[in-house]
């Protein structure tokens, strides 16, 4: 039955700083593209919906939500750290692109930690299905709805540079995700603040 459920996702923020290099990196991408023989269809992510994925939970029901968000509420001992972002890539290569993303160069151990942690707490739920893929840190910018023509990915991502970007990192968050057609929407629900773990 529709309305029932919630689609939750629990991410980090990635700050106002990356916002505005990845809005100019978006802009240059999409100025090149336009120039190919047949220019290809990216949904670009927009600026204020730009996260880090830690854990998506897809649809869960909402007697269960209150649960998943006491699960998370609780300080996560994983000291505050820099997330440091550099160069482009692409899912499943960069010959046939579908999603384009900014990579981690510091601070994907740290995001590994709270990765661990919150699949620690879920896992033990059977409201949902946890994704059980390897946790791989990654910016998602993009999604190639459509490949077109006549464009050199491999040269277009190298020639786009992202310079010292870092993300504060003090809390993890879980989102609702309410999909509209003006893309989808994302409210806080709860954050678990990091506390350096005691020595």
């Amino acid at each position: 039955m529709a309305g029932t459920s919630e689609r939750l996702f629990v991410a980090i923020d990635i700050g106002e700083e990356v916002r505005r290099q990845v809005s100019r990196v978006i802009s240059t991408l999409a100025a090149s593209l336009e120039g190919a023989t047949r220019p290809p269809k990216v949904a670009w992510v927009k600026p204020n919906a730009l996260h880090v994925t830690i854990k998506f939970l897809g649809e869960v029901d909402r007697p269960d939500i209150e649960r998943v968000q006491a699960l998370l509420s609780p300080p996560i001992a994983v000291a505050p750290f820099e997330i440091e972002w550099r160069g482009l890539g692409t899912f499943p290569n960069n010959r046939h692109p579908r999603a384009l993303w900014v990579g981690v160069v510091n601070g994907a151990a740290s995001l590994a930690r709270v990765e661990a942690e919150v699949s620690r707490r879920l896992a033990g739920d059977k409201a949902f299905d946890l994704d059980d893929r390897a946790f791989l840190p990654h910016l998602t910018i993009g999604r190639v709805k459509m490949a077109g023509d006549g464009v050199d990915w491999p040269r277009l991502l190298q020639s786009v540079e992202i310079r010292q970007a870092r993300s504060a990192v003090d809390r993890v968050t879980l989102y609702r995700s309410q999909l509209s057609q003006f893309g989808p929407h994302y409210t806080g629900l709860v954050s678990a603040p990091l506390i350096a773990p005691p020595s």
